[in-house]
Formats: C-alpha cells, sequence, structure tokens
C-alpha cells in the first residue's frame, strides 16, 4: 500500500523565486532517491502539498517537513493508504499559483453551503483545481 498526506502551511516568510527553485530541486531529488512522489502548490503565502510513497518514507519526510522553518502551522488535510500512486511520474510537481489563479479556485469551490479557505481543502477540491489549470 501508498501513504499520501495533503496538508497545508503558511510562510514563514514570502520566498524568492531562487529559494522556491533550490528548494523543488532539493524535493525532487531526495524523493527520487526515496521513491516519494507528489505535488507542491505555493499561493498567497501557504503551501498545500500531496505527497505519496512507502510509508516509512512518508513519516520519515513528513517529519522533517514539521521541522522546517520555511513553514509554521502545519494542517493535515486528508491521509490514509491507498493500492496505487496518484501521481507515478512526479518526484515533485511545482506550480506556483497567481493571486487571480487562487481567486478562482476558491471561488469555483464555493458553495452556499460550503465557504472555502486554503485551510479547509480536501483533496478532491485540489484535484478539481488540478483538472482546471491542466495539472
Amino acid at each position: 500500500m501508498i501513504k499520501f498526506i495533503f496538508y497545508s502551511s503558511k510562510a514563514s516568510f514570502d520566498l524568492s523565486k531562487e529559494e522556491l527553485n533550490a528548494l523543488i530541486s532539493e524535493a525532487r531529488y531526495n524523493n527520487n532517491k526515496n521513491q516519494v512522489t507528489g505535488i507542491l502548490l505555493y499561493m498567497n503565502n501557504t503551501f498545500l502539498q500531496y505527497i505519496e510513497g512507502p510509508e516509512k518514507n512518508i513519516d520519515t519526510l513528513y517529519n522533517k517537513i514539521l521541522k522546517d522553518d520555511r513553514h509554521h502551522s502545519l494542517s493535515i488535510l486528508e491521509s490514509g493508504l491507498k493500492p496505487i500512486r496518484q501521481y507515478e511520474d512526479w518526484t515533485m510537481l511545482f506550480k506556483k499559483v497567481s493571486s487571480q489563479e487562487s481567486d478562482q479556485l476558491l471561488q469555483s469551490l464555493k458553495t452556499s453551503e460550503k465557504d472555502v479557505s486554503f485551510d479547509n481543502l480536501n483533496l478532491e477540491d485540489v484535484k478539481m483545481f488540478f483538472d482546471q489549470f491542466g495539472i
């Protein structure tokens, strides 16, 4: 079985393009080495990340993520085990989402019964977002 964790967090500071590129390069290298795949979205100083892989590797990675001072206020939105990977070809797909795109995402998910923010998204919400932007 493959373990997955989908979480959000707040950036501790506004990351520059160079800092984001370094973060992604490091993640891709380590993820490839540890059989981890996933997606990282960065928008409005918020991270949304989905990681998947062998349970022990995901637990080790998440404990490392918890200690990373580039972000805070981590919140697991969804986690569990599943039989196959969702994103087997992506050691770490990254997208920096513009304010317009993030507003569009939140607006598309908003209903009369559901007030949506980046703190209460679920995996299905984000999958719909990925589909909208061809991810």
